[in-house]
């Protein structure tokens, strides 16, 4: 018997629980969720990147086993810098709506990332691509016109940030009304997903919160994030509606959202005192060489004076549309590769995330073993402090095997770590261990690992939950306990979280 009749889930990329509790008064109907369901606290997957993130959710498993692991900085979709479609072929036909189909359970499935190109379901499956306006439907059964109003939202809002906030909204329209086309057909598992808050939230924090330096107090964009809430507790309004009382409700995301670190701390400089890195200020250079260091030597400046005049558009454009300008930031002249053993990975560059690795470069090492170089590393990186207020900088920090395991383990830097909230990675051998972000405020969002949301909701009152916390790889299973599926999920590392 099956334990709900159907089960509606909503995904909302960076939905954050934090910020849900502080708008909770304006949102009525995730309130609802909240009270008359469950509030289930999750932790969300190193790195909580949104591919790495939903892959987790949609399998069940974690990223060293299904191999999601991109890194992805949002400046990376500003724009004509997208070049490559997200590659999904590892999650293909693995995910929970697979397992359910496979069981005879009849899927809806919309808008999923990393659900471009779209295949094969028990229903109807529509995934649109991230590199390029393309949509796709299984079957298809819709003319490429109609599924061209469901694109997507792409980068940062750039010069035009009201356009971009207008934008949202009619995208943000355009999905649910696409997809409520389909609530009323047979199906036992409805999934809507939907990515526009996440870009919101990244492009415009600054508006928001009062710690952020850049924050001004009144300004026109202050309420555009909390406004975003409020268009989603609508749309869940607008669902609750629509599916009855017979049908369970899942509202969740895949990392809450925080401002990005302000602060940067530069670990290949610790890595070049030590002398795991070398770089080339006495070396002799091509003249390209130095004319990219030279650009490198005054980044700090040229964006400074950028934002001090509020002049981060211009900023975002440089990063945009001119990509060697970029590389300077992400992959800088100042390292001699020929004789550099370890370096900060490219979870680093730009995005100054909190999270972070280093990579070693077993291929240079000679008269010490691997395992003496990581210890050494994470023995001085451990004990690293901020000499103006001597906190301690690392949240944790550990080789990437005491993290996950899996196949696709050696996609991560040998070590990983995490800063304090207020820290993020950064790149240089030659500034001070502690600097000041150059790039805060063209992308002042930042992902957060500890937020997601998980909120259940069953009308019928028959759902009850084994415990009240858990990881983003328990999500899939508990999707297929409630739905009475049991076969094919034996191999995944999530538990289900309902009884």
């Amino acid at each position: 018997m099956n334990l709900s009749k159907r089960l509606l889930v909503l995904g909302i990329d960076s939905f954050d629980h934090e910020l849900m509790l502080k708008f909770q008064a304006d949102l009525p109907n995730v309130r609802r969720l909240m009270t008359e369901g469950y509030d289930i606290k999750l932790r969300g997957v190193f790195p909580p990147d949104s591919p790495t993130s939903w892959a987790s959710i949609y399998t069940g498993l974690n990223p060293a086993k299904h191999g999601v692991l991109l890194f992805v900085d949002p400046l990376e979709k500003a724009g004509r810098l997208v070049s490559e479609e997200i590659d999904n072929s590892i999650i293909r036909y693995r995910t929970f709506w697979d397992i359910a189909g496979n069981q005879g359970r009849i899927v809806r499935v919309f808008y999923p990332l990393l659900g471009y190109p779209v295949w094969e379901v028990n229903g109807t499956m529509v995934g649109r691509a991230t590199s390029s306006p393309d949509v796709q439907i299984y079957p298809p059964t819709r003319r490429k016109k109609e599924l061209m109003n469901v694109k997507g939202l792409w980068g940062l809002p750039g010069m035009n940030q009201r356009g971009f906030i207008d934008d949202g909204r009619r995208m943000l329209a355009s999905e649910v009304a696409f997809s409520r086309e389909f609530i009323g057909t047979e199906w036992d598992l409805f999934f809507f997903y939907s990515s526009i808050l996440d870009p919101i939230q990244h492009g415009f924090w600054n508006c928001f919160d009062p710690s952020d330096p850049t924050y001004k107090s009144g300004n026109q964009y202050e309420e555009v994030i909390k406004e975003f809430y409020v268009e989603y507790d609508k749309v869940l309004a607008d669902f609750l509606r629509l599916v009855g009382n017979d049908t369970a409700v899942l509202l969740l995301s895949d990392h809450g959202h925080m401002r990005r670190p302000v602060n940067i701390v530069n670990v290949n400089r610790i890595l070049s005192q030590s002398g795991y890195l070398s770089t080339t200020f006495a070396a002799k250079r091509s003249l390209a060489k130095s004319v990219k260091m030279k650009v490198y030597e005054r980044k700090a400046l040229v964006f400074g004076l950028l934002e001090k005049y509020r002049m981060d558009n211009v900023a975002l454009a440089i990063l945009r549309f001119m990509p060697t300008v970029k590389n300077v930031f992400t992959s800088p002249e100042v390292i001699n590769w020929d004789e550099t053993v370890a370096h900060v990975s490219d979870l680093s560059g730009v995005k100054a995330y909190t999270y972070g690795g280093i990579v070693i470069r077993r291929e240079k090492l000679t008269d010490r073993s691997y395992e003496d170089v990581r210890t050494d590393i994470i023995t001085q990186l451990r004990s690293l402090r901020d000499s103006t207020n001597n906190k301690i900088l690392m949240k944790w920090i550990e080789r990437r095997e005491e993290l996950y395991s899996g196949e696709f383990i050696a996609k991560y830097p040998d070590i990983v770590f995490e800063f304090e909230d207020d820290y993020g990675a950064g790149w240089s051998p030659s500034e001070s261990l502690v600097a000041r972000s150059d790039l805060h405020s063209v992308s002042p969002g930042s992902h957060r690992i500890d937020t997601p949301v998980m909120l259940l909701y069953d009308p019928t009152n028959q759902l009850q939950l084994e415990r009240n916390q858990g990881d983003l790889v328990d999500v899939a299973p508990t999707i297929l306990r409630i739905l009475d599926v049991t076969s094919g999920s034996d191999n995944i590392d999530g538990r289900s979280l309902v009884k």
